[in-house]
């Protein structure tokens, strides 16, 4: 069975999405945004997205867990959560919840890039305080846990407030596997509109809001970037490239904060290979390309980061995985490789690209035209979605 948004005719949301764009949906007028993460690509976006609607006249409010180290409150959670499943059986499973839900009802204010948010590190005890107190027409949800989107998606069904689940991440698709679907499914590649459309999920594509700054110098061109250095980005090739390209830098950039165990495994690569540096988060997004030559994305998960949209509109070549998402982000400005790719197949990559100057010319205009595609542009993004949450505006449970 194919699901439509919260029930409406494909036709009918046609008819609803060509009223005048300038007119906003009653659903986008007190927006609350809710996510585990206030990191990386994703967590910029949605900023990108509030600000945007804010300055169309929407009220915005974030919930958010922002990965901060709280050591005992996450640790009591993690806890109560493994019992919650263990005991659920023994007739104990209900008492342990109602303690675990205890655990960051309440919130600590916080300001990022202009934004100001709600933070707790578990946002799903949070929610239902903060429904009834500002009463949101529209729940947003990008890059959520499981637990928490479980528990928004039921205190929103169960008071009425339609939801919009924007899809980022391919892990998010387990979502939809677990019949968590919201009045609304968007996802920020094609890749995931038809993973969701195979679980019988009618998702609209719309990418993220990235706002393109570029360097007000060309990039000086004297390392190899590669940011977000997880195994599920390929660090586990890295060993092996900087190896055999002792003649090239290479720059491992944080984006996501490493955890203990992630910046011990960075820390070790780098002390073994001269040619590796890592660098600690960077809040001026362009300032990371200064001195780039090109862009490394050997990625083991499919997904779309706005790093590479950054990196070419800095001219930037980049060399990425084969994933379906990251096949639609780097288009012709650079090369990709087969998901199963040998570790020399990256190096001849890299190197084909690092000394021909030609080529690596070639790919930057491709990179540059690439990055100025009209789909992407932030205002037609924006506008595109105020289109598809319209289609909430005659469900009777609008405020």
């Amino acid at each position: 069975m194919r699901l439509t948004h919260a029930g409406v005719d494909p036709a009918d949301r046609m008819g609803v999405m060509h009223q005048p764009p300038d007119r906003l949906p009653a659903s986008s007028r007190r927006i609350l945004f809710v996510s585990s993460t206030t990191m990386g690509g994703s967590g910029r976006s949605q900023r990108e997205l509030a600000t945007a609607l804010r300055q169309r006249g929407c009220r915005i409010r974030f919930l958010v867990d922002d990965g901060s180290h709280r050591p005992v409150g996450r640790r009591v959670l993690e806890e109560l959560t493994d019992a919650t499943v263990r005991f659920s059986e023994r007739g104990v499973g209900r008492l342990v919840d109602r303690c675990r839900s205890v655990v960051g009802r309440r919130t600590r204010s916080v300001t990022v890039d202009g934004v100001a948010m709600s933070v707790t590190v578990a946002p799903e005890n949070a929610i239902c305080s903060l429904i009834d107190e500002w009463r949101p027409t529209l729940v947003v949800a990008s890059s959520i846990s499981r637990v928490t989107w479980r528990a928004v998606r039921s205190e929103c069904r169960r008071r009425g407030v339609p939801t919009v689940l924007y899809l980022r991440e391919d892990t998010a698709i387990g979502h939809l596997t677990a019949g968590l679907t919201a009045d609304v499914v968007i996802g920020n590649s094609a890749s995931l509109v038809a993973a969701a459309a195979r679980h019988g999920v009618d998702a609209d594509f719309l990418p993220s809001v990235v706002r393109l700054t570029p360097l007000a110098a060309p990039p000086s061109g004297e390392v190899a970037l590669m940011v977000n250095p997880l195994p599920t980005h390929g660090l586990g090739l890295m060993g092996a490239i900087a190896t055999a390209l002792r003649e090239i830098p290479f720059v491992l950039q944080e984006s996501w904060s490493l955890n203990e165990q992630q910046q011990a495994d960075v820390d070790e690569l780098v002390r073994a290979h001269a040619n590796l540096t890592f660098r600690a988060y960077e809040p001026d997004p362009p300032h990371i390309f200064r001195d780039a030559r090109l862009l490394l994305a050997p990625h083991r998960i499919d997904n779309r980061p706005r790093t590479v949209l950054e990196a070419q509109a800095n001219g930037l070549p980049v060399i990425a995985t084969g994933h379906p998402g990251l096949v639609e982000a780097v288009g012709d400005g650079g090369i990709l490789l087969d998901p199963d790719a040998a570790v020399d197949d990256w190096i001849a990559a890299i190197e084909s690209v690092w000394h021909t100057d030609d080529l690596r010319s070639t790919l930057s205009d491709r990179a540059r035209i690439h990055a100025a595609r009209p789909e992407i542009d932030p205002g037609v993004v924006v506008e595109r979605f105020i289109e598809i949450v319209r289609t909430l505006d005659s469900q009777e449970a609008m405020l």
